[in-house]
């Protein structure tokens, strides 16, 4: 792992150092204050993209051809970039710029990726499809000093317009609609149920009544499960982490659905699952846009027939640990509303 040989050993530690301080520092700047781990700076972050993206030109050509970036097996070397580089190709980096800009580290990064000790201690590595945005950090306005007079009204002359004429900057930028708005009305009022359901203590009987107001031209109902490799699901707390990412991408779609989804199983066995209900009867562009839709088996369930029905049920008034669900007890799950 260290080299086989005085010369590659240099290597291997040329490679580590790099990763531990250009690419750390490129993290520190990028991809922590995604996810709030670091404060966000525009400027810092444009040109830490900017200096990265140099830098891994360097690496795509050192790395053409070749398998590993030292040697003819994997070193530390390969360890240490990948780890340093996850973050860039999971939230940052897009295809356009994966296959256009590094298909060469792209190549070994997806090799890497799919390695048994890569998958062991991370799990599935997924591509990035759309950009993480910084969370917007409000700015604290500071007080007016008390010596300064207050600015006088200016009265500005306004141009007239002929009839009919209108200001570019006056007109509306027209917010893209979402395909779910443009369905026909529907008798159900989402967020009245959702009220109504989670403020009750007698859940059961608001389910019984939900079934007589429910509008099946207009809403439909999903189970669904993450495919998992063969090295996930042994640990809880990453499964979780697993579960809660996925959920933290369909943050927008809240307002079209109503769901229980989360982890059940026991130590060693857990599996990521649901059932939703969300409005209209195929599967949303949110849901075929996740990264992680393609690893998910999705069954559309009918709730005329009385098994689909009660699999509902089971699933939405279940959610303390041990209890018994679809055939797995509840290890950690959430409402998603």
């Amino acid at each position: 792992m260290l080299g086989t040989n005085s010369f590659s050993r240099a290597q291997v530690k040329q490679w580590v150092e790099l990763a531990n301080n250009e690419l750390r520092n490129f993290n520190k700047s990028v991809v922590y204050p995604l996810f709030g781990w670091a404060e966000y700076n525009k400027e810092a972050s444009d040109k830490a993209q900017k200096s990265a993206k140099d830098l891994l030109k360097v690496l795509d050509k050192h790395i053409e051809g070749k398998e590993f970036f030292v040697g003819n097996q994997v070193t530390l070397a390969d360890l240490y970039l990948f780890a340093g580089l996850r973050g860039f190709f999971q939230f940052v980096y897009v295809e356009d710029v994966r296959k256009n800009l590094l298909p060469n580290l792209t190549k070994w990064f997806v090799r890497q990726a799919g390695e048994a000790h890569a998958l062991k201690a991370y799990g599935r590595t997924v591509l990035c499809k759309t950009p993480l945005k910084a969370p917007k950090v409000e700015q604290k306005k500071e007080a007016p000093k008390k010596e300064e007079k207050k600015e006088e009204k200016k009265e500005v002359k306004k141009e007239v317009k002929k009839e009919g004429e209108e200001d570019e900057e006056e007109k509306p930028k027209k917010k893209k609609q979402n395909p779910l708005d443009l369905l026909p009305p529907s008798s159900f009022v989402l967020d009245d149920f959702k009220r109504e359901f989670l403020n009750s203590k007698e859940k059961p009987n608001v389910l019984e009544e939900f079934w007589n107001k429910i509008d099946l031209n207009g809403y439909s109902f999903w189970f669904m499960q993450y495919q998992k490799l063969p090295s996930e699901g042994k640990v809880l707390f990453k499964t979780n982490n697993s579960s809660s990412f996925f959920l933290q991408k369909l943050d927008s779609f809240r307002k079209y659905t109503f769901s229980v989804h989360g982890v059940y199983g026991e130590e060693g066995n857990y599996e990521i699952r649901g059932v939703w209900m969300w409005r209209g009867l195929e599967v949303p562009e949110e849901m075929k846009a996740h990264d992680s839709f393609p690893y998910m088996t999705v069954k559309q369930l009918d709730p005329k027939s009385e098994n689909d029905r009660k699999l509902i049920e089971s699933y939405w008034l279940n959610l303390n640990a041990g209890d018994l669900v679809d055939g797995m007890p509840v290890a950690e799950v959430v409402y998603f509303k």
